[in-house]
């Protein structure tokens, strides 16, 4: 998709709506992914069906992305937003009237539709207050306070009881209260163009270490986010560990992102990639042979889930940042709306696959399917070394900071904006031959 710039940028201020909505929202949001999965842990769900539930939430967002643009550009960003905040809100509220699976693994596809949604337009609102010598800064502090906001949802579980209403009612005042900033600001809209078709079969040709690379991460952070807690609750730890290590993984992630991708801009991306799974793996092993709840200990387990959290999300942003380094600027919007896809299909087909993991060798099955993917990674990216020359260092396209979440982060990839930089200098030419 792409945003036309047809009002003046504010500045800072007109970034805090948007940040002010993105941090109540995923606040409630970050309640909501663990909560699910610990109160179905509690109804004594199978580990598929929690999977399953899991699976529909990515199957939202993959719908989502197909049709939300449409849906903002017919209606507009602020009535869209409010749209998708009441869908969210009603959703969580029926959570916890109705605690069945099958019911809230539909639940969860609306909740999926309705994120990808409210992330839509909170980004698209953020980037057009931005200009292209502050976008960097303004994505850096939108990942930070996204993490941080998510890792706060978690940390709430702590103080509420999981079997009660009261919970899901704090998820949808959440989703409800998000709105409030973004329907009081002055910011002029921003104008949506038509999202631009994908190719996936030429993605796949042209970047398929970048492709697999993501599709293999969305199947490693689908089962962190659906169903590591569960591996929490049954291997013995009360629900204030269970969300302080879910708070742990996330800032893990949210802390290496940066020193494993400036690292990445020395060496051909492939071979950071392929340390990353194998590091993965060898993590995933590890844990594997621990002992956990009362028989292990909490701190080594807190260390080694923030290792974990940091190498399995570096895998995307740098998956990302290999694709960009074989493709042409303007090729890089595509490239991205692509990748996100083959990452939520990753993250939906983890957590049906997980389950016979863990139904063959009990809880500790969720280290031995990390280990499995990751080595799976590992070997097709040695094998792609060996058929495909590295690109150049000196062509390397410098990282950038990213999450997975809608085809408008894109947009702030600086590496998208060298066509237009360089369109701007030919016009710029033309009017002073004129």
């Amino acid at each position: 998709m792409s945003l036309t710039m047809s009002a003046p940028r504010s500045g800072a201020l007109g970034v805090m709506p948007p940040l002010i909505s993105m941090l109540i929202f995923v606040i409630g949001h970050g309640l909501l992914t663990t909560l699910l999965t610990v109160r179905m842990s509690a109804e004594s769900a199978s580990t598929f069906a929690i999977g399953m539930i899991s699976t529909a939430y990515f199957a939202g967002l993959v719908i989502g992305s197909f049709v939300n643009a449409k849906l903002i550009i017919r209606v507009g960003h602020i009535r869209a937003y409010a749209a998708y905040a009441s869908m969210l809100a009603s959703v969580a509220i029926m959570y916890g009237l109705v605690v069945e699976p099958y019911t809230w693994a539909f639940l969860r596809l609306l909740g999926g539709f309705a994120t990808g949604g409210l992330l839509v337009v909170i980004e698209s609102w953020m980037l057009v207050s931005s200009s292209s010598e502050n976008r960097g800064k303004v994505m850096a502090i939108y990942m930070i306070l996204f993490y941080a906001s998510l890792a706060c949802g978690q940390l709430l579980l702590k103080y509420i009881d999981p079997l009660t209403l009261i919970p899901f009612a704090l998820a949808a005042i959440a989703a409800s209260l998000s709105v409030v900033p973004l329907s009081l600001t002055r910011v002029a809209m921003p104008e949506m163009g038509e999202p631009h078709p994908l190719s996936m079969i030429e993605l796949i040709r042209l970047t398929p270490a970048g492709v697999l690379s993501s599709f293999m991460s969305g199947m490693v952070l689908g089962v962190i986010y659906g169903l590591l807690p569960l591996f929490f609750t049954q291997s013995g730890y009360d629900l204030d560990w269970v969300a302080n290590l879910m708070a742990v993984v996330i800032v893990g992630g949210m802390a290496l992102q940066y020193p494993v991708g400036r690292a990445s801009d020395r060496y051909d991306r492939r071979l950071t990639l392929t340390a990353l799974a194998a590091a993965l793996a060898i993590l995933s092993s590890i844990m594997s042979l621990m002992s956990y709840g009362a028989g292990g200990s909490n701190a080594m387990m807190a260390l080694m889930i923030f290792l974990l959290g940091g190498v399995a999300f570096s895998i995307y942003p740098i998956s990302l940042s290999h694709a960009c380094d074989e493709l042409q600027p303007e090729q890089v919007i595509s490239a991205n709306q692509g990748l996100l896809i083959a990452y939520s299909i990753g993250a939906m087909t983890g957590p049906l696959v997980e389950p016979a993991f863990v139904s063959m060798m009990g809880p500790k099955g969720i280290f031995t399917y990390f280990a499995v993917v990751s080595l799976a990674l590992v070997g097709f990216l040695l094998w792609r070394r060996r058929v495909r020359t590295a690109v150049p260092l000196d062509e390397h396209q410098a990282y950038t900071l990213t999450t997975p979440n809608t085809p408008v982060m894109a947009e702030f990839d600086p590496r998208s904006d060298q066509d237009d930089s360089l369109n701007d200098e030919a016009a710029s030419k033309e009017e002073k031959a004129a």
